[in-house]
């Protein structure tokens, strides 16, 4: 015979109330917690999610929405998301969309939306406001990564774009390089206008002159790293180093870089973003810009769980997570010193 909540608060030495609060994602005090989930393991005890849905009106499932499920940034944090999401008792719906057809996304979101989720986690790359409507309008949260859609009703978790780039940009500086290229994704979208100002903040501490042809702004995939790689090279006067600020720009870059051979550092300084395993077998070992994958992760399913749950019902809230440097030997000295 299957173990029933009664069972479980019996064996806990709590209320049913307490256990019912614990499995609906509420809080109650460590000591409940520790008691309520042994009683659950050691009862095998199963959650009728479908009965405990219609009760609550609730579906316990979390739409996760990102580009491509081919992009790593994206891919990267869908683990730690759903580890949290999945402790609190919440399953998730992952959906990807194409940030090339402007109906894409919105068609996705009115999918999740006919699945009744309880939340919506996403990627909002050329998203528009009009595209949520309907989860507004039925008061379903969402929380966005990697990039802020333009109002204060939803909450985002950034990192620190333009301070990065501006550090990256200053180590190139410091190590006596003046033709510095960037490639990044695409104007317009609030994460590479931050990276692009960080870039041009160093350059104009440093008394050096902005050049358009030393950006190479087209979109986050390999092909964009390889064709801005490629015009790079081809100026009269290259770039003697550059910085890409993605795992794909950064992979389409050192492909690039293979084919021609063009050498690290001796022909031309690098630092790539987020490709820590790359990073590490490339010799000499580059130095890489990275992301806190895993916090990103953690913070948004928190964030969103508070929503879920009416722990926090206020304006929208922005967290902006430190990316750090990871220096290789990638950036050839210069300088003279």
């Amino acid at each position: 015979m299957s173990s029933t909540i009664k069972d479980v608060a019996k064996r806990a030495g709590v209320s049913i109330a307490t256990v019912s609060k614990f499995i609906n994602g509420g809080n109650v005090l460590d000591d409940n917690r520790f008691s309520i989930e042994e009683a659950i393991k050691t009862l095998n005890y199963q959650v009728n999610t479908v009965a405990r849905g219609m009760k609550t009106r609730r579906s316990m499932t979390v739409g996760v929405l990102i580009p491509s499920l081919a992009d790593y940034y994206g891919v990267s944090i869908l683990s730690s998301i759903d580890s949290e999401l999945f402790k609190h008792g919440y399953s998730t719906i992952i959906c990807d969309y194409s940030v090339l057809d402007p109906n894409s996304a919105r068609t996705k979101l009115e999918f999740l939306m006919n699945k009744q989720v309880d939340g919506i986690i996403m990627q909002p790359i050329n998203v528009k406001l009009s595209d949520l409507e309907r989860a507004d309008r039925q008061k379903t949260p969402i929380v966005f990564v990697d990039v802020q859609v333009g109002d204060h009703t939803h909450d985002s978790v950034l990192i620190n774009n333009a301070d990065i780039t501006r550090q990256i940009t200053q180590h190139f500086i410091e190590m006596g390089h003046r033709r510095i290229g960037l490639i990044s994704g695409a104007a317009g979208v609030l994460t590479t206008d931050d990276r692009v100002a960080g870039y041009r903040k160093a350059l104009e501490k440093s008394h050096i002159d902005f050049s358009d042809k030393y950006v190479h702004l087209i979109s986050i995939s390999e092909s964009s790293g390889y064709e801005g790689m490629k015009h790079f090279m081809h100026l009269p006067e290259p770039p003697t180093a550059v910085f890409t600020t993605g795992y794909d720009l950064t992979v389409g870059a050192l492909m690039y870089m293979n084919e021609h051979g063009i050498r690290i550092p001796e022909d031309i300084s690098f630092v790539g973003f987020e490709n820590q395993t790359i990073a590490r077998i490339y010799h000499p070992k580059l130095t890489i810009g990275v992301q806190p994958i895993r916090k990103i992760g953690l913070t948004a399913a928190n964030m969103l769980i508070e929503r879920m749950s009416g722990i926090y019902n206020g304006d929208g809230r922005v967290i902006q997570l430190k990316a750090s440097i990871d220096y290789g030997a990638s950036v050839l000295d210069l300088s003279g010193k």
